[in-house]
């Protein structure tokens, strides 16, 4: 079903009229940009993008089915959505009620000849077309293969900074637009920290460090973690306090991925990667979800958690993240990104799962 069809139907089951969709993740499959700027405005009839002159060239040879409205200061968001309101007879307007400010809906409902209505079509975003699911799995190969290049970068030394700039470096040489979020590096006791952003902190000899990162790629994103171990000659990683941990996240990983298929609720997948982790005796270590969709927006929903009963669907496209966090200590995670197929789930990256050390070839 095309995007305009599936807009539509979704107007249809919401009783309204029409939609006008002013933040960014839900104008971008419309624009075919990646914008704060503009609108987007669909009726059961028409189909309008409203922008300046800095975006109306870019977009009309972007897109096809949409009239393109060029707004100056005569030509306003108002003069331009009243005159397609009164030529189609809309009555009832839907808005992003959860993005805009509480001064915006008011300015609008004063002005829009239409009774408007808040709406959320986020849910249209969650399974993926074709073309979307391409540009997801394109950003997951870049983060795979700067994955695999970090992995052999990292040496005792280096700051978790560096490391960082690094990475996002190696993922633009590969065609990212930029990192989807602020690159995670977390080493030694800052493990423990789940979304512990790259420090000074310098790296030593035997610790654990954790690596949460993702590629933009025409607008849609990645997200990947690994947890390497940095060699040191006078300790085996067997012996390392956290190589069981290790372990653990691993089964609890593989298990969530392996309760992925269409029907299957997300709260049942995260109960799959928290079992394995509360029967080794690590419940209260880990501390989040199991997981969330992922697409124009890094964390989107639905998300596996435990009260999140969304039946998953082909074509949607989910993260698996289970970690451990001991404060003091440090921790694990790993992560894939996994496309729910019609017969299961899908992971998104190849590089190894088991502990891998830094700095070898």
């Amino acid at each position: 079903m095309s995007l305009l069809a599936s807009l539509r139907d979704w107007l249809t089951a919401q009783q309204l009229d029409a939609m006008l969709l002013s933040s960014r993740q839900n104008k971008q499959p419309h624009m075919g940009i990646s914008s704060s700027s503009g609108f987007v405005f669909i009726s059961h009839e028409s189909a309008h993008i409203l922008v300046d002159a800095r975006y109306y060239t870019d977009i009309a040879t972007r897109t096809q089915g949409y009239q393109i409205h060029r707004l100056d200061g005569a030509q306003t968001l108002f003069s331009q959505v009243n005159h397609i309101i009164a030529h189609e007879k809309l009555q009832t307007v839907g808005f992003e009620g959860e993005q805009v400010s509480w001064e915006t809906a008011n300015a609008w409902s004063d002005k829009l000849r239409a009774r408007l209505v808040s709406a959320v079509p986020d849910v249209l975003r969650q399974v993926k077309t074709a073309q979307e699911i391409a540009c997801i799995r394109e950003a997951c190969r870049i983060a795979d293969l700067s994955a695999e290049h970090i992995r052999r970068f990292i040496q005792p030394g280096l700051s978790e900074r560096e490391i960082a700039a690094e990475l996002e470096w190696f993922m633009r040489t590969l065609g990212a637009d930029k990192a989807s979020f602020d690159t995670i590096v977390a080493s030694g006791w800052r493990g423990a920290l789940p979304h512990g952003k790259a420090s000074d902190k310098r790296v030593e000899a035997g610790e654990f460090i954790t690596l949460d990162f993702g590629a933009l790629y025409q607008g849609y994103c990645s997200d990947m973690t690994r947890t390497f171990r940095i060699p040191d000659a006078n300790q085996p990683a067997e012996e390392s306090a956290l190589f069981a941990v290790y372990q653990i996240v691993l089964a609890a990983q593989r298990a969530a991925v392996a309760a992925i298929r269409p029907g299957a609720r997300c709260n049942e997948v995260d109960a799959a990667a928290r079992r394995v982790i509360t029967q080794a005796g690590y419940g209260d270590a880990f501390g989040h979800n199991t997981g969330h969709a992922i697409g124009i927006e890094v964390h989107e929903n639905p998300r596996f958690s435990s009260d999140d009963t969304t039946p998953l669907v082909a074509g949607m496209l989910l993260t698996v993240e289970p970690g451990i966090y001991l404060p003091g200590q440090g921790g694990v995670r790993i992560e894939d990104v996994v496309l729910v197929t019609p017969d299961g789930g899908e992971v998104l990256y190849t590089m190894a799962k088991t502990l891998l050390h830094t700095g070898e070839a």
